[in-house]
């Protein structure tokens, strides 16, 4: 016996029939004991969350909501009283929800991985402690960097607090190949511009962090004590550091390879006519590869420069521990580091005081 299909099913099944067209995104479906309830879908943008769409559900617990198909991958929600499942939207145009009130966050959705991993990173936190649940988190991300999914972990928060920290050294490397995932595939995106300036500032915040910290340990290592250095100059003269104890010293790692070379050695000849009367010395540490280069202008230079023929892979380099070029060091009198200085005025008020 045929089984019949009454007149109000079939016009159910032909209003919410998925039709998606290129320009709308369509968000259908079925939510069990909420005939006559309002629902909402929301766009959950950067910076604010603006409401796309409202129905109120029938009497079968069905709705159908669209709005604007976005340009980018975004994530969207579904809101119905008080509570929200959470949309992946990417490529697909219609997404069909199955239900039930009260319980709308564990929602099915078809044709949605990246929504039904926010879901599980969503149960995840809930159920797991949270060192447990970031472990699954990074799995979820090294697997699909690019996926909204792997975007929501980052920024996912327990007691307000969010999980992942731009800043903490281990959750950095998350965060970074996220961006670099999203930098590559979608670098004109809003969410792609702001993870990426973000990451490129907690990375630039932390290794000024390190570098303080390495100044302050390469001082007390040193226990303030003259870490010498003995190298020849360019006419093969051993020069040593040492020979200037007794006065300020400004300890130079540069190289005439370096861009914009001319005008740093302007601002030190500046520096040194202007103080070497009252006792400042400089003593400047190569790090050219090419040696003919580095002789050539050493003739021209008021104060000793040394160089050793491994360049920047000198053991000079690595007992003032030089990460880059030009660093600059300031000893006092005694001989102890006073700091690193790449601002040259900050040096020149430094260097007028331990003068005085």
């Amino acid at each position: 016996m045929m089984k019949r299909i009454s007149l109000i099913s079939v016009i159910t099944i032909l209003l919410f029939a998925c039709k998606p067209s290129a320009d709308k995104l369509i968000v259908q479906g079925k939510i069990d004991g909420a005939a006559g309830e309002k629902v909402y879908l929301e766009h959950l943008a950067l910076n604010q969350t603006t409401i796309c769409d409202s129905a109120l559900l029938n009497e079968e617990g069905n709705f159908r909501l669209k709005t604007k198909m976005p340009e980018y991958q975004d994530i969207y929600a579904l809101r119905l009283n008080g509570k929200r499942l959470i949309l992946a939207v990417d490529s697909v145009r219609c997404l069909t929800v199955s239900g039930a009130s009260g319980s709308i966050e564990n929602s099915a959705v078809e044709a949605s991985q990246a929504t039904a991993d926010i879901q599980a990173l969503r149960r995840s936190i809930k159920i797991n402690d949270i060192e447990s649940h970031k472990d699954y988190a990074r799995k979820l991300i090294i697997k699909n960097p690019l996926s909204l999914a792997a975007y929501y972990a980052l920024f996912q928060q327990q007691n307000g607090q969010f999980v992942f920290n731009p800043y903490d050294k281990q959750d950095q490397t998350y965060f970074s190949t996220v961006a670099t995932s999203w930098n590559v595939f979608l670098p004109q995106y809003e969410r792609t511009k702001a993870l990426y300036k973000l990451t490129l500032d907690a990375i630039n915040q932390r290794r000024k962090v390190e570098n303080t910290e390495v100044m302050r340990q390469f001082i007390a290592d040193a226990e303030n004590a003259f870490l010498e250095i003995e190298l020849p100059d360019e006419n093969g003269n051993m020069q040593k550091l040492s020979q200037y104890k007794g006065n300020v010293i400004l300890l130079d790692f540069s190289a005439i390879e370096m861009e914009q070379s001319a005008a740093y050695i302007f601002e030190l000849k500046e520096l040194y006519n202007k103080y070497s009367k009252r006792g400042l010395r400089v003593y400047s540490v190569s790090g050219d590869r090419n040696r003919l280069l580095w002789e050539n202008s050493a003739e021209n230079l008021p104060w000793i420069t040394v160089r050793g023929e491994n360049g920047v892979f000198d053991s000079a380099f690595q007992t003032y521990n030089v990460q880059s070029l030009p660093t600059l060091y300031l000893l006092n009198k005694q001989g102890n580091v006073i700091g690193r200085y790449s601002d040259f005025k900050a040096l020149g008020n430094a260097i007028d005081k331990c003068l005085r």
